[in-house]
């Protein structure tokens, strides 16, 4: 990855469309959440909203926090790293988000499997 290959107006793009979708999820998941029967725990309430009705939603806002989460740190760290160190920077932030997926994806495949 070097510098000059990041467009600023792609990720500009990318951050509006997720601010956008997330403007709308989460007061639609509030509204879920406020709306369901009383749950007596966590763990109910997250099966209830794992459903096939709320999953695709959910997902999606889970990728588009993660993309405008990059963009935003990448901008941060673009601006105001040195020159020279922002690849690495830009890296270990790529590593982060990685690791944070796939933290995710074992979070939701335990709430899958669990009895």
């Amino acid at each position: 990855m070097t510098l000059p290959s990041l467009s600023g107006k792609r990720a500009h793009i990318w951050q509006r469309i997720s601010a956008l979708y997330l403007l709308f999820y989460i007061p639609f998941l509030a509204w879920i959440s406020v709306s369901l029967p009383q749950q007596l725990d966590l763990i109910g309430l997250a099966k209830t909203l794992l459903s096939p009705v709320y999953l695709l939603p959910t997902l999606i806002a889970i990728v588009l926090v993660l993309v405008h989460s990059w963009v935003g740190i990448r901008d941060i760290l673009m601006d105001y790293t040195p020159r020279a160190r922002t690849v690495y920077w830009l890296w270990g932030l790529r590593w982060v988000l990685i690791l944070t997926s796939l933290n995710i994806v074992w979070v939701l495949i335990s709430l899958f499997l669990m009895p």
